[in-house]
């Protein structure tokens, strides 16, 4: 699972929201913290270089967009133990699309939009008892793509090139 993922980031306001969402559930559930995102395209072993290169393209064509969070997803694996599924807005599919075509011989992703909430194996009624009181935007607005050294050490991911839209 090592390697790097190219994740939206957050505006500001959303980004501060998400935050503290992150945060709380981190203290209810003792999981680790992470910055909020959503992964367009994940876990590749490439050169670092040639990811520069296409996200600095990208950007050109980019703006900032929002999109709606839909709902909480629960899950039963580690990464995807609780999320909000977000809407598969066009801007949205476009950046898929656009990892896809260039990054899909060097590897498979299968895309589903969302940004995480927590990571961790968690009881389904423990997930419900620490969501009370958690109040989720309605909208989530992208301002920029980062690149990410990922892995299976949440708190060893780093962010290792970031470019705003």
């Amino acid at each position: 699972m090592n390697g790097y993922s190219i994740w939206l980031d957050l505006e500001k306001e959303s980004r501060t929201n998400y935050r503290n969402i992150i945060s709380t559930l981190s203290r209810r559930l003792n999981s680790p913290l992470f910055e909020p995102h959503c992964t367009v395209y994940g876990h590749m072993k490439m050169d670092l270089g040639e990811l520069k290169t296409f996200i600095s393209k990208i950007i050109l064509k980019s703006n900032q967009f929002s999109t709606s969070a839909k709902k909480i997803k629960v899950g039963s694996s580690y990464f995807k133990s609780l999320s909000i599924k977000v809407d598969c807005n066009p801007k949205l599919q476009d950046l898929n699309n656009r990892c896809k075509s260039r990054f899909s011989l060097v590897k498979k992703y299968k895309f589903d939009p969302h940004i995480s909430l927590a990571y961790g194996l968690f009881k389904t009624e423990k997930i419900h008892s620490v969501m009370k009181n958690i109040v989720i935007p309605k909208h989530v607005v992208f301002s920029g793509l980062s690149i990410v050294k990922t892995g299976k050490d949440v708190e060893k991911w780093e962010t290792v090139f970031q470019r705003k839209f």
